[in-house]
Protein backbone atom coordinates (compact mmCIF):
# COMPACT_ATOMS: atom_id res chain seq x y z
CA UNK A 1 0.00 0.00 0.00
CA UNK A 2 1.15 3.54 -0.66
CA UNK A 3 1.75 5.87 2.27
CA UNK A 4 0.77 9.40 3.02
CA UNK A 5 2.87 12.24 4.30
CA UNK A 6 2.45 14.02 7.59
CA UNK A 7 0.09 16.92 7.99
CA UNK A 8 1.45 19.94 9.84
CA UNK A 9 0.06 20.51 13.33
CA UNK A 10 0.41 23.47 15.64
CA UNK A 11 2.69 22.76 18.58
CA UNK A 12 0.43 24.41 21.13
CA UNK A 13 -2.62 22.43 20.09
CA UNK A 14 -0.63 19.21 20.02
CA UNK A 15 0.83 19.82 23.45
CA UNK A 16 -2.57 20.59 24.94
CA UNK A 17 -4.12 17.49 23.44
CA UNK A 18 -1.37 15.15 24.56
CA UNK A 19 -1.30 16.65 28.03
CA UNK A 20 -4.84 15.55 28.78
CA UNK A 21 -4.62 12.01 27.45
CA UNK A 22 -5.19 9.35 30.04
CA UNK A 23 -5.97 5.65 30.17
CA UNK A 24 -8.46 3.67 32.20
CA UNK A 25 -9.10 -0.07 32.37
CA UNK A 26 -11.84 -1.24 30.05
CA UNK A 27 -12.47 -4.19 32.29
CA UNK A 28 -13.64 -4.74 35.79
CA UNK A 29 -12.65 -7.70 37.89
CA UNK A 30 -14.36 -9.03 40.95
CA UNK A 31 -13.59 -11.55 43.63
CA UNK A 32 -11.00 -12.38 46.30
CA UNK A 33 -9.78 -15.95 46.11
CA UNK A 34 -8.96 -16.48 49.79
CA UNK A 35 -11.21 -19.25 51.03
CA UNK A 36 -12.75 -19.93 47.63
CA UNK A 37 -13.83 -23.54 47.29
CA UNK A 38 -12.88 -25.64 44.26
CA UNK A 39 -16.55 -25.50 43.24
CA UNK A 40 -16.54 -21.71 43.30
CA UNK A 41 -13.39 -21.59 41.24
CA UNK A 42 -14.78 -24.12 38.77
CA UNK A 43 -17.85 -21.95 38.35
CA UNK A 44 -15.53 -19.10 37.35
CA UNK A 45 -14.35 -21.22 34.41
CA UNK A 46 -17.79 -21.42 32.79
CA UNK A 47 -16.41 -19.85 29.62
CA UNK A 48 -14.21 -22.93 29.07
CA UNK A 49 -17.27 -25.12 28.60
CA UNK A 50 -19.23 -22.57 26.60
CA UNK A 51 -16.37 -22.02 24.15
CA UNK A 52 -15.67 -25.79 24.05
CA UNK A 53 -12.02 -25.20 24.81
CA UNK A 54 -11.30 -28.78 25.90
CA UNK A 55 -12.58 -30.10 22.58
CA UNK A 56 -10.83 -27.42 20.53
CA UNK A 57 -7.50 -27.83 22.32
CA UNK A 58 -7.69 -31.61 21.85
CA UNK A 59 -8.08 -30.95 18.11
CA UNK A 60 -4.93 -28.82 18.14
CA UNK A 61 -6.58 -25.39 18.11
CA UNK A 62 -4.21 -23.85 20.64
CA UNK A 63 -2.96 -20.73 18.86
CA UNK A 64 0.47 -22.26 18.27
CA UNK A 65 2.61 -20.11 16.00
CA UNK A 66 0.45 -17.00 16.35
CA UNK A 67 2.04 -13.88 17.86
CA UNK A 68 -0.32 -11.83 20.04
CA UNK A 69 0.87 -8.46 21.33
CA UNK A 70 -0.70 -7.28 24.59
CA UNK A 71 -0.42 -3.57 25.39
CA UNK A 72 -1.09 -3.05 29.09
CA UNK A 73 0.25 -1.46 32.25
CA UNK A 74 2.50 -4.19 33.64
CA UNK A 75 2.89 -7.95 33.95
CA UNK A 76 3.72 -10.50 36.62
CA UNK A 77 5.19 -13.34 34.53
CA UNK A 78 5.80 -15.32 37.74
CA UNK A 79 2.08 -15.75 38.37
CA UNK A 80 1.44 -19.48 38.71
CA UNK A 81 -1.21 -19.40 36.00
CA UNK A 82 1.41 -18.23 33.48
CA UNK A 83 3.96 -20.95 34.21
CA UNK A 84 5.10 -22.60 30.99
CA UNK A 85 3.52 -19.96 28.74
CA UNK A 86 5.42 -18.57 25.76
CA UNK A 87 5.68 -14.93 26.87
CA UNK A 88 8.20 -12.34 25.78
CA UNK A 89 8.25 -9.06 27.70
CA UNK A 90 9.13 -6.49 25.05
CA UNK A 91 9.88 -3.92 27.73
CA UNK A 92 8.53 -0.57 28.90
CA UNK A 93 7.48 2.07 26.42
CA UNK A 94 7.65 4.99 28.81
CA UNK A 95 10.76 6.23 30.65
CA UNK A 96 11.88 9.24 32.66
CA UNK A 97 14.14 11.60 30.69
CA UNK A 98 15.99 12.76 33.82
CA UNK A 99 17.20 9.29 34.74
CA UNK A 100 16.60 7.23 31.61
CA UNK A 101 14.80 4.70 33.80
CA UNK A 102 11.79 3.03 32.19
CA UNK A 103 8.57 2.50 34.14
CA UNK A 104 8.84 -1.15 35.30
CA UNK A 105 7.35 -3.57 32.79
CA UNK A 106 7.51 -6.52 35.19
CA UNK A 107 6.23 -6.29 38.74
CA UNK A 108 4.82 -8.46 41.52
CA UNK A 109 2.80 -5.50 42.79
CA UNK A 110 -0.84 -6.24 41.94
CA UNK A 111 -1.59 -2.52 41.77
CA UNK A 112 0.81 -2.31 38.87
CA UNK A 113 0.53 -5.67 37.16
CA UNK A 114 -2.81 -7.32 38.03
CA UNK A 115 -4.75 -6.03 35.04
CA UNK A 116 -2.14 -6.99 32.47
CA UNK A 117 -1.57 -10.37 34.12
CA UNK A 118 -5.28 -11.16 34.08
CA UNK A 119 -5.54 -10.24 30.40
CA UNK A 120 -2.56 -12.40 29.47
CA UNK A 121 -3.91 -15.30 31.55
CA UNK A 122 -7.14 -15.23 29.54
CA UNK A 123 -4.96 -15.93 26.52
CA UNK A 124 -2.38 -18.45 27.78
CA UNK A 125 -3.31 -19.38 31.37
CA UNK A 126 -2.46 -22.98 32.29
CA UNK A 127 -5.45 -23.56 34.58
CA UNK A 128 -3.45 -24.07 37.79
CA UNK A 129 -3.26 -21.51 40.63
CA UNK A 130 -0.34 -21.15 43.06
CA UNK A 131 -2.02 -23.44 45.61
CA UNK A 132 -2.46 -26.19 43.05
CA UNK A 133 -6.19 -25.60 42.72
CA UNK A 134 -8.07 -24.46 39.64
CA UNK A 135 -6.74 -21.30 38.02
CA UNK A 136 -7.41 -19.23 34.93
CA UNK A 137 -7.40 -21.13 31.65
CA UNK A 138 -6.35 -19.42 28.46
CA UNK A 139 -8.16 -19.74 25.18
CA UNK A 140 -4.94 -20.21 23.16
CA UNK A 141 -2.38 -21.68 25.60
CA UNK A 142 0.30 -22.25 22.96
CA UNK A 143 0.17 -18.80 21.36
CA UNK A 144 3.20 -16.55 21.64
CA UNK A 145 2.47 -13.46 23.73
CA UNK A 146 4.49 -10.27 23.37
CA UNK A 147 3.94 -7.86 26.26
CA UNK A 148 4.36 -4.10 25.80
CA UNK A 149 4.22 -2.21 29.11
CA UNK A 150 2.85 1.31 29.45
CA UNK A 151 2.97 1.96 33.24
CA UNK A 152 0.27 2.40 35.91
CA UNK A 153 -0.58 4.54 38.94
CA UNK A 154 1.90 4.50 41.81
CA UNK A 155 1.15 4.20 45.53
CA UNK A 156 0.46 7.92 45.82
CA UNK A 157 -2.15 7.71 43.10
CA UNK A 158 -0.16 9.86 40.66
CA UNK A 159 0.30 8.48 37.19
CA UNK A 160 3.67 6.94 36.44
CA UNK A 161 3.25 8.38 32.98
CA UNK A 162 3.26 11.92 34.35
CA UNK A 163 6.76 13.06 33.50
CA UNK A 164 7.80 9.98 31.57
CA UNK A 165 8.16 10.03 27.81
CA UNK A 166 7.72 7.60 24.95
CA UNK A 167 10.56 5.11 25.02
CA UNK A 168 11.48 2.42 22.50
CA UNK A 169 12.40 -0.49 24.74
CA UNK A 170 13.74 -2.63 21.89
CA UNK A 171 16.10 0.13 20.75
CA UNK A 172 16.82 1.43 24.26
CA UNK A 173 16.19 5.03 23.34
CA UNK A 174 13.63 7.79 23.77
CA UNK A 175 11.40 8.81 20.92
CA UNK A 176 12.74 11.97 19.29
CA UNK A 177 10.07 14.67 19.43
CA UNK A 178 12.36 17.48 18.35
CA UNK A 179 10.54 17.92 15.04
CA UNK A 180 6.79 18.16 14.59
CA UNK A 181 6.47 17.51 10.88
CA UNK A 182 8.17 15.89 7.95
CA UNK A 183 10.05 13.17 9.82
CA UNK A 184 9.46 9.62 8.55
CA UNK A 185 7.81 7.52 11.21
CA UNK A 186 6.74 10.55 13.24
CA UNK A 187 4.42 9.63 16.07
CA UNK A 188 1.99 12.03 17.70
CA UNK A 189 0.31 10.80 20.85
CA UNK A 190 0.75 8.91 24.09
CA UNK A 191 2.43 5.76 25.29
CA UNK A 192 -0.29 3.17 24.61
CA UNK A 193 -0.70 3.95 20.94
CA UNK A 194 3.06 4.19 20.52
CA UNK A 195 3.52 0.71 22.01
CA UNK A 196 0.77 -0.67 19.77
CA UNK A 197 2.38 0.84 16.69
CA UNK A 198 5.70 -0.70 17.69
CA UNK A 199 3.99 -4.08 18.09
CA UNK A 200 2.66 -3.86 14.53
CA UNK A 201 6.11 -2.92 13.23
CA UNK A 202 7.66 -5.78 15.21
CA UNK A 203 5.48 -8.25 13.31
CA UNK A 204 2.67 -9.11 15.72
CA UNK A 205 -0.26 -11.00 14.17
CA UNK A 206 -2.81 -9.50 16.58
CA UNK A 207 -2.68 -6.52 18.96
CA UNK A 208 -4.80 -6.52 22.13
CA UNK A 209 -5.54 -3.47 24.27
CA UNK A 210 -8.16 -3.71 27.01
CA UNK A 211 -7.83 -0.09 28.14
CA UNK A 212 -9.49 3.10 26.98
CA UNK A 213 -8.08 6.60 26.68
CA UNK A 214 -8.57 10.06 25.19
CA UNK A 215 -5.50 9.79 22.99
CA UNK A 216 -7.12 10.13 19.57
CA UNK A 217 -3.90 11.20 17.87
CA UNK A 218 -1.73 8.32 19.08
CA UNK A 219 -4.30 5.57 18.68
CA UNK A 220 -5.37 6.85 15.26
CA UNK A 221 -1.79 6.51 14.02
CA UNK A 222 -1.55 3.04 15.57
CA UNK A 223 -4.83 2.13 13.87
CA UNK A 224 -3.51 3.31 10.51
CA UNK A 225 -0.39 1.18 10.98
CA UNK A 226 -2.47 -1.86 11.94
CA UNK A 227 -4.86 -1.48 9.01
CA UNK A 228 -2.02 -1.09 6.52
CA UNK A 229 -0.38 -4.23 7.87
CA UNK A 230 -3.64 -6.20 8.07
CA UNK A 231 -3.22 -6.68 11.83
CA UNK A 232 -6.41 -6.75 13.94
CA UNK A 233 -6.43 -4.22 16.78
CA UNK A 234 -8.72 -5.86 19.35
CA UNK A 235 -9.94 -3.28 21.85
CA UNK A 236 -12.07 -3.35 24.99
CA UNK A 237 -15.10 -1.09 25.38
CA UNK A 238 -16.24 0.63 28.61
CA UNK A 239 -17.54 -1.28 31.60
CA UNK A 240 -21.01 -0.49 33.00
CA UNK A 241 -20.14 2.92 34.41
CA UNK A 242 -22.68 5.27 32.94
CA UNK A 243 -21.75 8.28 30.87
CA UNK A 244 -19.04 9.84 33.06
CA UNK A 245 -16.15 8.60 30.95
CA UNK A 246 -17.68 10.12 27.85
CA UNK A 247 -17.19 13.58 29.33
CA UNK A 248 -13.51 13.16 28.53
CA UNK A 249 -14.27 11.35 25.27
CA UNK A 250 -12.48 8.23 26.47
CA UNK A 251 -13.29 6.44 23.24
CA UNK A 252 -9.98 5.15 21.95
CA UNK A 253 -8.97 2.85 20.46
CA UNK A 254 -12.26 0.93 20.43
CA UNK A 255 -14.29 3.49 18.48
CA UNK A 256 -11.77 3.90 15.67
CA UNK A 257 -12.55 2.87 12.12
CA UNK A 258 -11.42 -0.74 11.72
CA UNK A 259 -10.98 -1.59 15.41
CA UNK A 260 -12.29 -4.96 16.60
CA UNK A 261 -14.32 -3.53 19.49
CA UNK A 262 -15.36 -6.04 22.19
CA UNK A 263 -17.95 -6.00 24.97
CA UNK A 264 -18.92 -8.64 27.51
CA UNK A 265 -21.78 -10.97 28.42
CA UNK A 266 -22.56 -13.24 31.37
CA UNK A 267 -23.29 -16.97 31.41
CA UNK A 268 -26.92 -16.26 30.44
CA UNK A 269 -25.79 -14.31 27.36
CA UNK A 270 -26.94 -11.06 28.94
CA UNK A 271 -24.90 -7.89 28.56
CA UNK A 272 -22.53 -7.18 31.43
CA UNK A 273 -24.39 -5.24 34.12
CA UNK A 274 -23.04 -3.19 37.01
CA UNK A 275 -26.18 -3.44 39.11
CA UNK A 276 -26.88 0.23 39.73
CA UNK A 277 -28.46 1.34 42.98
CA UNK A 278 -28.28 4.27 45.34
CA UNK A 279 -24.51 4.12 45.77
CA UNK A 280 -23.82 4.32 42.06
CA UNK A 281 -26.85 5.19 39.93
CA UNK A 282 -24.72 5.40 36.78
CA UNK A 283 -24.06 1.69 36.66
CA UNK A 284 -26.19 -0.41 34.33
CA UNK A 285 -25.56 -2.33 31.12
CA UNK A 286 -22.25 -1.99 29.34
CA UNK A 287 -22.99 0.36 26.46
CA UNK A 288 -20.77 -1.29 23.88
CA UNK A 289 -20.08 1.02 20.96
CA UNK A 290 -21.55 2.14 17.67
CA UNK A 291 -19.01 0.03 15.82
CA UNK A 292 -19.02 -2.95 18.22
CA UNK A 293 -17.63 -6.11 16.63
CA UNK A 294 -18.25 -8.97 19.08
CA UNK A 295 -19.14 -9.95 22.61
CA UNK A 296 -17.63 -12.73 24.69
CA UNK A 297 -17.53 -13.97 28.28
CA UNK A 298 -16.71 -11.26 30.82
CA UNK A 299 -18.79 -11.94 33.93
CA UNK A 300 -17.87 -13.98 37.02
CA UNK A 301 -14.56 -15.15 35.51
CA UNK A 302 -11.74 -16.79 37.49
CA UNK A 303 -8.63 -14.59 37.33
CA UNK A 304 -5.14 -14.66 38.93
CA UNK A 305 -5.75 -11.57 41.07
CA UNK A 306 -8.36 -9.54 42.88
CA UNK A 307 -8.77 -7.14 45.77
CA UNK A 308 -5.22 -5.83 45.46
CA UNK A 309 -3.66 -9.24 46.03
CA UNK A 310 -2.49 -12.24 44.04
CA UNK A 311 -4.66 -15.30 44.24
CA UNK A 312 -7.69 -16.72 42.44
CA UNK A 313 -10.48 -14.15 42.18
CA UNK A 314 -13.88 -13.84 40.55
CA UNK A 315 -13.77 -10.92 38.18
CA UNK A 316 -15.97 -8.97 35.80
CA UNK A 317 -15.32 -6.77 32.79
CA UNK A 318 -14.80 -6.23 29.10
CA UNK A 319 -11.05 -6.59 29.58
CA UNK A 320 -11.62 -10.31 30.10
CA UNK A 321 -13.77 -10.68 26.99
CA UNK A 322 -11.28 -8.80 24.81
CA UNK A 323 -8.46 -11.39 24.89
CA UNK A 324 -11.00 -14.18 24.34
CA UNK A 325 -12.00 -12.59 21.03
CA UNK A 326 -8.32 -12.17 20.15
CA UNK A 327 -7.91 -15.87 20.91
CA UNK A 328 -10.67 -16.79 18.46
CA UNK A 329 -8.85 -14.82 15.75
CA UNK A 330 -5.63 -16.64 16.66
CA UNK A 331 -7.35 -20.03 16.29
CA UNK A 332 -8.51 -19.06 12.81
CA UNK A 333 -5.03 -17.91 11.79
CA UNK A 334 -3.48 -21.12 13.11
CA UNK A 335 -5.87 -23.51 11.36
CA UNK A 336 -5.98 -21.59 8.07
CA UNK A 337 -2.46 -20.21 7.57
CA UNK A 338 -3.22 -19.23 3.97
CA UNK A 339 -6.00 -16.89 5.14
CA UNK A 340 -5.35 -13.32 6.16
CA UNK A 341 -6.50 -11.87 9.47
CA UNK A 342 -9.03 -9.77 7.56
CA UNK A 343 -10.50 -12.93 6.05
CA UNK A 344 -10.69 -14.50 9.51
CA UNK A 345 -12.65 -11.46 10.69
CA UNK A 346 -14.96 -11.84 7.69
CA UNK A 347 -15.59 -15.46 8.68
CA UNK A 348 -16.12 -14.52 12.33
CA UNK A 349 -19.00 -12.13 11.60
CA UNK A 350 -20.65 -15.00 9.67
CA UNK A 351 -20.24 -17.61 12.43
CA UNK A 352 -21.36 -15.79 15.60
CA UNK A 353 -23.72 -17.39 18.08
CA UNK A 354 -25.01 -20.94 17.71
CA UNK A 355 -26.54 -20.74 14.22
CA UNK A 356 -23.45 -21.94 12.37
CA UNK A 357 -22.65 -20.25 9.06
CA UNK A 358 -25.03 -17.38 8.31
CA UNK A 359 -25.22 -14.02 6.64
CA UNK A 360 -23.60 -11.36 8.84
CA UNK A 361 -26.03 -9.18 10.75
CA UNK A 362 -25.05 -6.36 13.04
CA UNK A 363 -27.48 -6.47 15.96
CA UNK A 364 -27.01 -3.29 17.97
CA UNK A 365 -24.47 -1.29 19.97
CA UNK A 366 -24.48 -3.71 22.90
CA UNK A 367 -24.02 -6.94 20.91
CA UNK A 368 -22.34 -6.01 17.65
CA UNK A 369 -22.36 -9.05 15.36
CA UNK A 370 -22.89 -11.34 18.35
CA UNK A 371 -20.89 -13.88 20.35
CA UNK A 372 -17.59 -14.88 18.77
CA UNK A 373 -17.81 -18.66 18.29
CA UNK A 374 -14.50 -20.48 17.72
CA UNK A 375 -16.06 -23.85 16.89
CA UNK A 376 -18.21 -22.42 14.12
CA UNK A 377 -15.34 -20.31 12.83
CA UNK A 378 -12.98 -23.27 12.49
CA UNK A 379 -15.54 -25.14 10.39
CA UNK A 380 -15.32 -22.46 7.68
CA UNK A 381 -12.32 -21.72 5.45
CA UNK A 382 -11.90 -17.92 5.71
CA UNK A 383 -9.95 -17.80 2.43
CA UNK A 384 -13.23 -17.71 0.48
CA UNK A 385 -14.04 -14.26 1.84
CA UNK A 386 -12.69 -10.84 0.80
CA UNK A 387 -9.35 -9.76 2.20
CA UNK A 388 -10.99 -6.67 3.70
CA UNK A 389 -11.46 -5.67 7.33
CA UNK A 390 -15.26 -5.80 7.78
CA UNK A 391 -15.16 -3.08 10.44
CA UNK A 392 -13.78 -0.40 8.14
CA UNK A 393 -16.07 2.24 6.68
CA UNK A 394 -14.55 3.10 3.30
CA UNK A 395 -16.74 6.15 2.65
CA UNK A 396 -19.92 7.83 3.85
CA UNK A 397 -22.08 5.92 1.35
CA UNK A 398 -21.73 2.86 3.59
CA UNK A 399 -25.15 2.14 5.18
CA UNK A 400 -23.52 1.94 8.60
CA UNK A 401 -22.47 5.58 8.32
CA UNK A 402 -25.66 7.34 9.32
CA UNK A 403 -26.95 9.72 11.95
CA UNK A 404 -29.31 8.47 14.63
CA UNK A 405 -33.01 8.37 13.88
CA UNK A 406 -33.78 10.89 16.61
CA UNK A 407 -31.41 13.37 15.00
CA UNK A 408 -33.23 15.04 12.13
CA UNK A 409 -30.03 15.53 10.18
CA UNK A 410 -29.07 14.69 6.61
CA UNK A 411 -26.67 11.87 5.80
CA UNK A 412 -23.12 13.01 6.64
CA UNK A 413 -20.88 14.08 3.82
CA UNK A 414 -17.57 13.46 5.63
CA UNK A 415 -16.22 10.87 8.04
CA UNK A 416 -16.36 13.50 10.79
CA UNK A 417 -20.14 13.15 10.70
CA UNK A 418 -20.21 9.37 10.44
CA UNK A 419 -22.03 7.70 13.31
CA UNK A 420 -20.22 4.37 12.92
CA UNK A 421 -16.65 5.27 13.82
CA UNK A 422 -14.62 8.37 14.60
CA UNK A 423 -11.81 7.79 12.11
CA UNK A 424 -9.32 7.44 10.53
CA UNK A 425 -10.65 8.05 7.06
CA UNK A 426 -9.86 5.32 4.54
CA UNK A 427 -8.00 7.88 2.41
CA UNK A 428 -5.59 8.38 5.31
CA UNK A 429 -4.94 4.65 5.54
CA UNK A 430 -4.70 3.97 1.80
CA UNK A 431 -3.91 7.32 0.15
CA UNK A 432 -3.72 8.04 -3.55
CA UNK A 433 -0.61 6.95 -5.41
CA UNK A 434 0.11 10.63 -6.04
CA UNK A 435 1.08 10.94 -2.39
CA UNK A 436 3.70 8.20 -2.65
CA UNK A 437 7.16 9.24 -1.53
CA UNK A 438 6.09 11.52 1.29
CA UNK A 439 6.61 10.77 4.97
CA UNK A 440 6.10 7.22 6.24
CA UNK A 441 3.42 8.08 8.82
CA UNK A 442 0.16 9.95 8.63
CA UNK A 443 -1.37 12.18 11.26
CA UNK A 444 -5.13 11.70 10.75
CA UNK A 445 -7.02 14.81 9.70
CA UNK A 446 -9.53 14.20 12.49
CA UNK A 447 -6.76 14.44 15.07
CA UNK A 448 -5.72 17.77 13.61
CA UNK A 449 -9.25 19.17 13.74
CA UNK A 450 -9.87 18.01 17.28
CA UNK A 451 -6.41 19.01 18.43
CA UNK A 452 -6.86 22.59 17.31
CA UNK A 453 -10.56 22.98 18.02
CA UNK A 454 -10.97 21.12 21.29
CA UNK A 455 -7.65 21.25 23.12
CA UNK A 456 -8.52 24.26 25.27
CA UNK A 457 -11.99 22.95 26.04
CA UNK A 458 -10.66 19.54 27.04
CA UNK A 459 -8.16 21.11 29.42
CA UNK A 460 -11.02 22.82 31.24
CA UNK A 461 -13.08 19.64 31.38
CA UNK A 462 -10.14 17.63 32.69
CA UNK A 463 -9.66 19.97 35.64
CA UNK A 464 -13.19 19.17 36.74
CA UNK A 465 -13.60 15.51 35.84
CA UNK A 466 -10.22 13.80 36.17
CA UNK A 467 -10.37 13.66 40.00
CA UNK A 468 -13.82 12.10 39.73
CA UNK A 469 -12.65 9.58 37.15
CA UNK A 470 -9.74 8.55 39.35
CA UNK A 471 -12.13 8.12 42.26
CA UNK A 472 -14.43 5.97 40.12
CA UNK A 473 -11.52 3.82 39.00
CA UNK A 474 -10.62 3.12 42.61
CA UNK A 475 -14.25 2.60 43.56
CA UNK A 476 -14.38 -0.38 41.21
CA UNK A 477 -12.03 -2.24 43.51
CA UNK A 478 -14.61 -2.58 46.30
CA UNK A 479 -17.78 -4.68 46.45
CA UNK A 480 -20.69 -3.07 44.65
CA UNK A 481 -23.93 -4.94 44.25
CA UNK A 482 -23.40 -8.53 45.39
CA UNK A 483 -22.55 -10.00 48.76
CA UNK A 484 -19.44 -11.72 47.44
CA UNK A 485 -16.42 -9.46 46.85
CA UNK A 486 -15.88 -8.51 43.25
CA UNK A 487 -13.48 -6.50 41.13
CA UNK A 488 -13.83 -4.80 37.79
CA UNK A 489 -11.28 -5.17 34.99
Amino acid sequence: MSRRGLAAIGAVAVGALIAVTTALPAVAVSGVGVGMSPEERAAGLWYVERLKLDELHAQGATGAGVKIAVVDAGLNPDAAELAGANITVKGAYCAYPETGEPVPAVSDDPERAAHGTDVVAMLVGNGVAADGGPGTRGIVPEAEVWFYATGVADEQGASDRAGCEKYNASAGEFYDESTLTGAPGYFLGGVGGYAAQRAVEDGADIVVHSGISADIAGWSIAMISALRAGVPLVAGTPNPDGSLDSVLALNYPYSLNGAVAVSAIDSDAKILNGGGGLRDPYWGNARGSRNLAFVSAGSAILTPSGGGAWGPAISYGTSLATPLVAGVIAMGLQKYPSATANQVLQAMIRTTGSAGLHEPKWLREEFGYGVANPSSLLAVDPAVYPDENPFVIMDVSDPRCFTREDQAEPRPTTMLGCDWAIGPDASEVWPDESLEGESEAAVPALAIVLGIGLAAAVVVVVAVWVPLLIARSRKRRIPIHQLEPQHWR
